[in-house]
């Protein structure tokens, strides 16, 4: 047996109220992230920083494309959207 493909993914669980969804995102999928304050974000997922204590938020880090990179705060987010290509 050969290992032909490891696939890196996030399983992200939404919640509103009682009803809750979880959803698995890869590395390298291309997301919309709106904020809570109204702001989206377009980009492809890169990685997840993990806070290094309970209370420390994590964030996804995002490539917007365009060279640029952003730190979404996790506890800032209400929403995710894949994006197909």
């Amino acid at each position: 047996m050969k290992i032909t493909n490891i696939q890196t993914c996030y399983r992200i669980t939404l919640e509103n109220g009682s009803y809750g969804m979880e959803t698995y995102i890869d590395v390298g999928s291309k997301l919309k992230i709106t904020f809570d304050n109204g702001a989206i974000l377009t980009g492809y997922m890169v990685r997840v920083e993990y806070g290094d204590y309970p209370k420390e938020n994590d964030f996804f880090v995002i490539n917007a494309g365009n060279g640029e990179f952003y730190g979404a705060m996790v506890d800032r987010i209400t929403d995710i959207e894949e994006l197909s290509e």
